[in-house]
């Protein structure tokens, strides 16, 4: 493992592959319970009265959102769009309909895929059968 610079203090820590050290690991999983547990609470909160009560920026929380972190009730004014076709959504990147016809796509290319020929043996050279050396004794 390797030191690295975090992302979001800038102080050094010891990289285990996240790009924030732990302690601000830790202090984002805070930020994040309380964002839940202020939606939870406030379903018809708008994002700007999230970010005001709990003093998280609103990328942070549309960045859980659209991990799947967090997740909407029906009929929040939090918008969140499908990245695909623009219908509303709740969590994710993505409508359950457009990631339908992902996954229906992606099986479709699955089941069309060829398994790969076997490698085909190299043609071997034709030579001359060689001939057998006699070394005979020499006479002075």
């Amino acid at each position: 493992m390797d030191a690295r610079q975090c992302r979001r203090c800038r102080k050094l820590f010891q990289f285990a592959g996240n790009p924030i050290c732990p302690n601000c690991v830790h202090e984002m999983d805070q930020k994040f319970n309380e964002v839940r547990d202020y939606i939870y609470d406030n379903p018809q909160a708008h994002i700007d009265d999230v970010c005001e009560a709990t003093g998280v920026e609103s990328g942070d929380i549309k960045r859980w959102l659209a991990e799947g972190r967090l997740l909407l009730s029906k009929g929040s004014p939090i918008g969140l769009s499908c990245e695909k076709c623009g219908a509303p959504i709740l969590s994710g990147k993505q409508c359950e309909e457009c990631m339908a016809k992902l996954r229906n796509t992606l099986q479709g290319a699955a089941n069309n895929m060829k398994p790969p020929e076997p490698p085909k043996p190299k043609p071997q050279l034709q030579t001359k059968p060689k001939e057998k050396m006699h070394i005979g004794a020499r006479k002075n």
